[in-house]
């Protein structure tokens, strides 16, 4: 009994290595540059969806979802988008007023100290320091400073994180286009951000929020031609029906809606559902790729 038990656990860990083994060849397999016929098709869904959804979005304060939108509208001077964002602005005025004003072209706080970044995610203090080039954050609190190291990520309190290099890098772009001069080697960090991302796009075949994330992170920091194609059309493959994206991949149906599937804790219960922390990202990628489309 002990012994089928045994070969039973071994074939089911033969039969994972083997099925993660072919999504790793596939998730990296060579395939032709997406129609930008096809994703101007899938960008007008994700956006109407955006519309759609309208109601939902402006509960969500995040400023980080709106940036997205923000720079969206930059490209693509959607109205329906710029709408959407001066609803916004009606909605949270403070949020412009704050240290979060940079994102939609608000000067800069450069006096900024410790204290208006307390009790934030250890990133958006981060973003806050680098959108305003305050200095003085960055010297009074050490997670701060610690994320502009290429290697923070890697510290036994973060390496878990999937998104903690994403958030890193996000911060450090920002501290390079708001041209604060505080990291002298700045190209090297981003350098090694991005090569650090591109390696987790490799291997992480979850094409969830976090997937996502990555592809947006090297579009917009300029390592656009180290996107594979086949990442494209992952982004493109896993957009669902009503237009947007979502954190979980349905595997196995187990009931009803349920199904065993993969999310940002690897695997899980759950449905697949869009959110609008996805969707903003998939909004911008599409956005930025058919903006290099235009250029080429």
């Amino acid at each position: 009994m002990l012994k089928k038990f045994i070969y039973l656990i071994l074939m089911l860990i033969g039969a994972a290595l083997f099925a993660y083994i072919v999504g790793v060849y596939l998730n990296n397999r060579d395939l032709p540059h997406p129609d930008p016929e096809i994703m101007q098709q899938r960008l007008e869904r994700s956006v109407q969806w955006l519309v759609n959804n309208e109601a939902d979005l402006l509960q969500q304060a995040n400023p980080m979802l709106w940036w997205m939108l923000y720079e969206t509208e930059k490209i693509s001077h959607d109205e329906r988008i710029s709408e959407l964002l001066s609803k916004y602005r009606q909605k949270y005025p403070r949020v412009q007023q704050s240290g979060w004003g940079p994102l939609f072209g608000k000067s800069p706080r450069s006096y900024l100290s410790a204290y208006s970044v307390e009790g934030l995610p250890y990133y958006n203090q981060h973003f806050i320091y680098a959108l305003n080039c305050a200095a003085g954050i960055a010297e009074d609190v050490l997670v701060v400073e610690q994320q502009n190291q290429a290697n923070f990520c890697h510290q036994t309190n973060y390496i878990y994180r999937p998104a903690c290099i994403t958030h890193q890098l996000m911060g450090i772009n920002f501290l390079l286009t708001k041209n604060c001069g505080l990291l002298p080697d700045i190209d090297e960090v981003i350098k090694s951000l991005q090569s650090d991302i591109k390696l987790q796009l490799s291997l992480d075949i979850r094409v969830v929020d976090v997937y996502l994330q990555r592809v947006l992170m090297l579009l917009i920091t300029g390592a656009e031609e180290e996107v594979k194609p086949v990442w494209i059309q992952q982004v493109i493959d896993h957009q669902l029906a009503d237009g947007g994206w979502g954190d979980f991949v349905s595997l196995l149906p187990i009931s009803g809606e349920k199904s065993l599937g993969f999310s940002s804790r690897v695997l899980s219960m759950g449905e697949e559902r869009s959110s609008f922390h996805a969707t903003a990202q998939g909004v911008l990628i599409l956005s930025s790729l058919l903006k290099n489309e235009v250029k080429q």
